[in-house]
């Protein structure tokens, strides 16, 4: 027993003795074996499609049900009321020797306005807006001119506006200058004897300063000139007659934004129901007629024009009535029905257009002035075009895909040491499609350094005998490396899985439910180099 001891004691001392007397003693190695989680994941149909558009039914089944305006016609449609300036010149005709005080000019006169399209308007309430006024006086004394638009008033007052214009001296007349705010004025505009259009009143009134020391010489010839700007007239309220008047909209497109989430494959849908709505604000008679409604999608250069009934053929829509309360007018409306049944709406709908273009023929008052001149319309009353778009997710899909960008957690700590390795993904699919799927690594700038493609499918979960998915199927799928693609890893920031559902083999349309999720998780199952220290 000692002699086995001696031994033992001898061989451990050679051992320490050759590691202690070498110099440069290179640091051991290991390769060993890791899994790395590097990203976990959960899609479901808001990835697909916005949260704003999903509806649960009853069975908790998911519908899209979405509204989009395509068109208004509004005031600014119908006409406009330019800036516009009115020089108004009130020369001497004899002369007059007046005293302080004393009254030497008064005048009333008619402005007509210059609305366009020669809408005749014969009342206007005004929601912003200006008057820029300018005097000048070629009275050598000072002079009090009182401007008044006597069809021009605010809670009952009149507009008025009372200035001391300075002497003229011969050369150079007497000037003032202002802005009135004319917000909130209503204005008459059917001229002095209430039987005119566009037109209102002003009256210009003249006096010699009270303060004078001596009577005034205003020989005949001499003038007080008035310029009269109207400056941004927004009206918020106007009635009259708008003519018997055709328009036309487009072609112009307006935003569908439904499936703009979606990247690629086709869709076929079981059932698609629209309504397009006409609500008419206005109170004038309208003949519309719709020239062209057509579905694009500018990512992939295509396009499907609607067949129906209703494209080119007139609709006679009323006109609005006032309720002289709030809210201020009952709309009339006009509904067509638009459906997988009459029309071709689902190959519209399944383009996954991104644009809606129209043209759009717009006739109002096609039997004349039947209101007596009481046509009118409130700027925030227009005639309105809507889509309301609805349709159950109960489809078929064929590399219906979904795009996901989510950040991966590989350190930089151990860069250069992974020998080789795979990603593996693990995959709980709780919907009844099929699933191919790539990815693509980014750096931190999401430029693309490569995307990698694995050999296998997520598989569909099984579906009941009411064709509703109940559990999740369970798929592993590798992604097999190469050295180049394990040195972007290093670089990389972002992971963008792209997920494509096919339901290729499953017997019909199938309904999408609320609980449908499809799990994700990668994982690195890499082989390292670690350097003992």
């Amino acid at each position: 027993m000692q002699k086995n001891s001696n031994k033992i004691v001898l061989f451990l001392t050679v051992i320490l003795a050759l590691f202690s007397c070498r110099k440069d003693f290179e640091q051991p190695e290991w390769d060993v074996d890791l899994l790395a989680p590097l990203v976990k994941t959960t899609l479901n149909i808001g990835d697909l499609l916005p949260d704003s558009v999903l509806q649960t039914n009853p069975d908790t089944s998911l519908k899209v049900v979405y509204e989009t305006s395509i068109f208004d016609v509004d005031m600014d449609s119908l006409f406009r009321i330019p800036d516009t300036t009115i020089n108004e010149v009130f020369p001497m005709s004899l002369s007059v020797l007046a005293a302080p005080g004393n009254t030497f000019y008064s005048v009333d006169r008619e402005v007509t306005l210059n609305v366009t399209n020669n809408v005749q308007l014969n009342y206007a309430l005004v929601e912003s807006g200006f008057i820029d006024i300018e005097i000048w006086s070629e009275i050598q004394e000072q002079i009090i001119v009182t401007y008044t638009i006597p069809t021009a008033t605010k809670n009952g007052d009149t507009l008025v506006l009372t200035e001391l214009i300075p002497a003229g001296n011969g050369s150079q007349p007497g000037y003032f200058t202002t802005r009135i705010d004319i917000s909130d004025y209503e204005l008459n505009l059917t001229g002095i004897n209430n039987n005119k259009v566009n037109t209102f009143v002003t009256r210009a009134v003249a006096v010699v300063d009270t303060n004078a020391t001596q009577s005034v010489l205003v020989s005949a010839g001499q003038e007080i000139a008035i310029t009269n700007k109207l400056v941004d007239v927004v009206p918020a309220f106007v009635r009259g007659y708008f003519g018997n008047q055709q328009f036309r909209f487009g072609p112009e497109s307006t935003t569908f934004d439904v499936f703009n989430r979606i990247s690629g494959g086709t869709l076929d849908l079981d059932q698609v129901n629209v309504n397009l709505t006409f609500e008419n604000g206005i109170g004038v008679d309208a003949r519309l007629t719709i020239n062209q409604l057509e579905a694009v999608n500018t990512n992939t250069s295509t396009n499907s024009a609607l067949n129906h009934t209703i494209i080119g053929n007139a609709m006679n829509i009323n006109r609005a009535q006032r309720t002289f309360s709030v809210p201020e007018v009952n709309y009339t409306t006009h509904t067509t029905a638009i459906t997988t049944a009459n029309s071709n709406i689902d190959q519209m709908i399944e383009l996954f257009p991104n644009e809606l273009v129209y043209d759009i023929s717009l006739h109002i008052n096609p039997l004349g002035n039947i209101s007596g001149n009481n046509d009118f319309v409130f700027k925030k009353h227009p005639l309105k075009t809507n889509l309301n778009v609805e349709f159950p997710l109960s489809l078929i899909a064929n590399q219906l895909t979904l795009t996901d960008t989510t950040e991966i957690n590989l350190s930089n700590d151990n860069e250069g040491n992974i020998i080789d390795g795979d990603l593996i993904l693990y995959a709980e699919n709780g919907f009844p499609f099929d699933a191919t799927i790539s990815l693509s690594l980014l750096d931190a700038s999401n430029n693309q350094l490569v995307a990698i493609n694995p050999s296998g499918n997520i598989l569909a979960a099984p579906l009941n005998s009411n064709l509703r998915a109940t559990t999740k199927k369970s798929s592993k799928i590798v992604f097999q490396l190469s050295e180049q693609d394990i040195t972007h890893l290093y670089n990389t920031e972002n992971i963008i899985i792209n997920v494509s559902f096919t339901t290729i083999g499953q017997p019909q349309f199938i309904k999408i439910y609320e609980d449908y999720e499809l799990d994700l998780k990668v994982v690195g199952d890499f082989s390292y180099t670690v350097n003992a220290k």
